[in-house]
């Protein structure tokens, strides 16, 4: 039997998820199908598991269950970690990103395809093709490129030189940041030409060389980028600087390691590049430095302002005064003098943990979405919600620093970060405010440098990234930047004990606020629904409500499961309340399913609270899946006592 399709394999996860049963209407909301299709889909995979050590009972009061009968069987077959990348293109969703990858497959090497052989290709027809290209070409221009056609060679991909090489970058390589690009093979065959293993030699000799430690992620970024530069130039597609530009960046390290590494390359390969590679590969090593050793006298001439008046704004909205901490100060200098020149030139940057950010510190997300607004009036451009993550590490960090105390009694412990010196501090903070003085983080490193040596010198090592190479009980591995459950691993592997708190905040909610069952199409509806009724019963105003949709702009509040939890930046009201929503029918919000949605308003004098209510609900809502409750009975009482329960 044929693998599944990509909405079988959603379901197929989705079970995975819920292993203590999911309902058939559950499954046909979060899937975007009705209940016959799931059913439909359900007995196909049963059939194709029959022989693979596991199946679905139907039968039971919870829904459809996963069992696994022959556990060897099962994990054997690694169907949990499968890709879909093989997956028949059944979905509308998993159409677009085949035809993104096929035309920047095609990028790399200046090749074009007609729209009859793309639709060949995948199978459909040529008017299916044509409607998920419309799809395409909103997705495309986040990057400013468009599709061209010519009437005898087909279509291909458009635009900026930059942005063609940074959106390959995203769609192609990015999707797994555990691979080893030198040695995997799909790497090797696509850059036949290109000896990936030397040119990553060559990169840890010249960075050893000129004493800057990156990170493990950005060494694979500089590899991808140095290997599609190659690539690219070879096919005569060069990106063209100003001399403002170039004049920019020779005054850079990033310059000389960049032009030193180019002339590596072309000593030991004989691979020759235009002059431009070099600005191409310095301006990589800017907009991805995330450095573990940094020189803490580099710093622009108005980042010293600009970080003034964002502790101002923050003060102002918030009422938490970060003014007079000298290690955010200091780690946003360092950090704005990096991502101000990706900023300025429009350069994209990936934030592996943003979600994790978003949805498990929201109070330093948001605070980090008012900061950057004062960004954006100083250097007239726009942040993303990638660079909006970075910053709400530092924030984060700063909001976990209080109540540190020093002693000399302590377990030592290492930091292992791919993602570089920004949420290596998050980490750090989080465990010195957490265990106070029973853990003292002794050292942040990549990956690539743990030895046994290094782990002698510790009691623990932290890490966010597989360590391969070397086994140790004292390893231990976190993926969600240290939240509760992590944090309860550590107490008990390291000191054999689990501390257990909870808080509970119940004052916000209000009866007046519940709605449900109305039939509402888009987001916009809902949010203008939500604000207007808010500003009907006083506990909004028309500043406020603009407020919901500026923060709503500059980063989705949907945080999966169905739920939205939309909230303002701004609050001048005196009394806070959180309004509850139950649509009638599932909605896309952003990217994902919504049906229920909570607008969170609480007044800056209680801000601290904010973070508690945030993360209670989302633990609730979320991870213990109380939101197939509250769709099931609609009841305001009853969620109520259930809530306030947990």
């Amino acid at each position: 039997m044929n693998i599944p399709n990509e909405r079988v394999f959603k379901i197929f996860k989705l079970l995975l998820k819920h292993d203590k049963g999911i309902t058939g209407e559950e499954l046909s909301k979060l899937v975007g199908v009705s209940s016959r299709t799931i059913r439909s889909d359900i007995k196909y995979l049963n059939s194709y598991l029959k022989d693979k050590g596991a199946m679905i009972n139907s039968a039971t009061r919870a829904g459809y269950i996963l069992e696994i009968i022959n556990k060897d069987v099962f994990s054997g077959l690694g169907l949990a970690n499968q890709s879909p990348e093989k997956i028949s293109l059944v979905s509308a969703e998993a159409r677009v990103y085949y035809i993104i990858k096929k035309l920047l497959f095609n990028a790399l090497q200046n090749k074009q395809i007609t729209q009859m052989d793309l639709a060949d290709e995948m199978f459909i027809s040529l008017s299916t093709l044509k409607l998920s290209l419309k799809d395409v070409e909103k997705k495309i221009t986040k990057y400013s490129l468009k599709i061209i056609s010519y009437k005898t060679k087909g279509m291909q991909i458009a635009g900026n030189e930059a942005q063609i090489r940074y959106c390959i970058s995203e769609y192609i390589f990015n999707r797994n940041q555990q691979e080893d690009i030198s040695t995997n093979e799909f790497y090797q065959n696509l850059f036949v030409e290109v000896n990936l293993y030397k040119i990553e030699e060559i990169i840890l000799t010249v960075t050893a060389k000129r004493v800057i430690k990156l990170t493990d992620m950005a060494i694979k970024n500089l590899l991808i980028h140095i290997a599609i530069a190659i690539k690219r130039a070879n096919h005569e597609n060069q990106i063209v600087y100003t001399i403002s530009q170039t004049k920019k960046i020779e005054e850079t390290i990033e310059f000389q390691v960049a032009k030193d590494i180019i002339d590596q390359i072309y000593m030991e390969l004989s691979v020759d590049v235009a002059m431009s590679e070099i600005y191409y590969i310095a301006q990589h090593l800017i907009a991805s430095k995330k450095y573990f050793d940094v020189n803490q006298d580099q710093v622009a001439d108005n980042v010293e302002d600009m970080i003034k008046q964002m502790m101002l704004k923050v003060n102002e909205v918030v009422k938490i005064d970060f003014s007079n901490d000298k290690n955010l100060i200091e780690g946003l200098t360092l950090h704005l003098k990096i991502a101000l020149t990706r900023i300025k030139f429009n350069m994209n940057i990936r934030n592996e943990v943003l979600e994790v950010i978003k949805n498990e510190y929201p109070l330093a997300f948001q605070i980090a979405v008012i900061a950057s607004r004062v960004i954006e009036k100083i250097e007239a451009v726009d942040v993303d919600e990638n660079e909006i993550g970075y910053i709400a590490i530092h924030f984060g960090a700063a909001l976990s620093r209080k109540g540190i105390k020093n002693d000399i009694n302590f377990k030592r412990a290492i930091i292992v970060c791919a993602t570089g010196i920004g949420t290596a501090i998050l980490i750090k903070t989080k465990i010195e405010e957490h265990f106070k003085n029973r853990i003292k983080v002794i050292k942040t490193m990549p990956g690539y440098e743990i030895d046994e040596t290094t782990v002698a010198s510790a009691d623990m090592i932290l890490t966010t990234i597989p360590i391969q190479h070397m086994q140790s009980e004292k390893i231990i591995h976190v993926t969600h930047l240290l939240n509760k459950n992590e944090m309860d691993t550590i107490e008990s592997r390291i000191f054999g004990q689990v501390v257990d708190s909870e808080l509970a905040y119940e004052e916000f909610f209000r009866e007046d606020c519940f709605y449900k069952d109305k039939a509402l199409k888009n987001k916009q509806e809902v949010l203008e629904f939500l604000t207007t009724k808010m500003i009907e019963k006083g506990y909004m105003s028309e500043k406020t409500k603009l407020s919901v949709l500026e923060r709503e702009e500059a980063s989705s509040t949907e945080i999966g499961n169905l739920v939205a939890i939309p909230h303002p930046m701004y609050n001048d009201m005196d009394t806070s309340s959180i309004a509850i929503l139950i649509l009638e029918k599932p909605i896309v919000w952003d990217d994902h399913h919504v049906q229920v949605i909570f607008l969170i308003n609480i007044v800056k004098e209680k801000i601290n609270l904010w973070e508690n209510v945030f993360l209670k609900l989302f633990e609730y809502l979320v991870k213990e899946n109380g939101v197939k409750a509250l769709i099931k009975d609609k009841s305001y009482q009853n969620f109520i006592k259930s809530f306030s329960r947990r």
